[in-house]
């Protein structure tokens, strides 16, 4: 190689000084032309489902499939446009079965449920405009800053809290500096979750007609955080100004306009294999139905996940909610029973074997001080049969114990999915 590379050095020179090499002195240039990289993809996922359930008389319970779609696609400016689209039929409510009712969005459902443009606006600056999905908070299982979506929890239990986030029309702003992030976000939509409808396993008595917000500007929102991110620990303050999503009774209609400010912390540190966890939050006015002041609430979180365990990890969440100047007019059926002091508990257990290609998953959730007011138990199996297809399937356990988990505690089932990803 370095006898090449003095052969051309010296051809080089010898020619620059007249040297007569006997051909003319035109040199064709060789020009490798590249593809310019992709501006826009499209990806997700095909998923064939089905649920059996164990307990009560409806048998196949779902039988749906489902199609996640996912669209990105990169401007010049180096903006980017991304979307992601949801859309299922049940064949369930297709052939004869034991539902009399098809419930209100089972059978059917097409759900836009992100489309955004983001970009940068300076090196310290980025915006991002459209529906969102905006996480708060450090918890896994259970929400306590967390309050920017609305879920998805018409089969409780079933996924985790990351699958079932709504997305939500904002405006956002990011500020970064070191390790810092601050985020200014305006909420323009107002959407709420998903809840069991009449006709499901999981509601019997009728629908109740909905009064909810608008969407204009008296009733927008803002939300405002803080998060930093540094060696072995990391942070972040909220603050927001928007409707809860919880609704109350007056006058045989459920009401949407329950507004409040929220003030709230959160908190992550490593320790060896432990991650410690820690959130709270404040709201300054809810309404709960048949009482006529508002109440403020104190929402806490402990945690601690363990991650010494090869390929897996063992994860504890405590949660309490607690009613300041409680009314025991709270506690009648209108508001579900609600006591002053709440407790919610989160156990998981992941584990992954044979390469990482089948994953193991358990939970139990529960309600009450000793978890004794009902929840559920899940444990599943994922299995990547290659890049493109899995399987996975499992089976979740309802738990009674109050007067609302009891209505809903037969619905025991066994799940199963096909999933292909493009």
């Amino acid at each position: 190689m370095r006898f090449i590379l003095i052969f051309l050095i010296t051809f080089s020179l010898n020619a620059e000084e007249g040297f007569d090499d006997g051909f003319d002195d035109n040199v064709d240039e060789i020009v490798i032309k590249t593809a310019p990289p992709e501006k826009g993809s499209i990806y997700g996922t095909v998923n064939l489902e089905s649920h059996y359930n164990l307990n009560n008389n409806k048998n196949i319970s779902s039988a749906k499939i489902l199609t996640d779609l996912n669209a990105e696609y990169k401007l010049d400016n180096n903006a980017k446009i991304s979307g992601n689209l949801k859309a299922y039929h049940d064949f369930i409510f297709n052939a004869s079965n034991n539902y009399t009712t098809t419930p209100d969005g089972y059978k059917n459902e097409l759900n836009l449920n992100e489309l955004n443009i983001e970009g940068s606006i300076n090196s310290n600056l980025d915006f991002k405009i459209g529906r969102q999905i905006v996480v708060w908070g450090k918890s896994d299982s259970i929400r306590i800053t967390d309050i920017l979506n609305p879920l998805d929890n018409r089969t409780p239990g079933l996924v985790d809290i990351k699958n079932l986030r709504l997305g939500r029309i904002m405006s956002k702003l990011d500020y970064y500096q070191n390790s810092l992030k601050f985020s200014a976000t305006v909420l323009h939509e107002n959407r709420f979750s998903k809840n069991p409808k009449f006709g499901s396993d999981f509601k019997t008595s009728a629908d109740l007609p909905e009064n909810k917000p608008s969407d204009g500007l008296k009733n927008t929102g803002i939300a405002l955080s803080l998060t930093g991110e540094f060696s072995g620990y990391d942070f972040g303050i909220y603050f927001a100004d928007t409707y809860l999503d919880k609704p109350y009774l007056e006058n045989g209609v459920l009401q949407f306009d329950n507004k409040s400010k929220m003030f709230g912390f959160a908190y992550n540190q490593v320790i060896d294999s432990f991650l410690l966890k820690t959130e709270a939050a404040y709201f300054d006015k809810i309404k709960y139905s048949g009482v006529d002041d508002t109440k403020s609430r104190i929402d806490s979180l402990i945690g601690v996940e363990y991650t010494g365990i090869s390929n897996g990890s063992i994860g504890y969440e405590l949660a309490l909610r607690k009613i300041n100047h409680y009314d025991p007019a709270i506690n009648t059926q209108s508001n579900n029973f609600t006591q002053q002091e709440t407790y919610q508990h989160a156990l998981r257990f992941t584990q992954s074997y044979l390469n990482q290609t089948l994953d193991l998953t358990a939970i139990l959730g529960a309600f009450g001080k000793q978890g004794d007011a009902g929840g559920f138990a899940r444990i599943a199996l994922d299995y990547a049969i290659d890049d493109k297809l899995s399987i996975s399937g499992g089976i979740i356990d309802y738990m009674g114990g109050s007067t609302t988990a009891d209505l809903t505690k037969d619905n025991d089932r066994i799940f199963t999915k096909i999933s292909y990803s493009f």
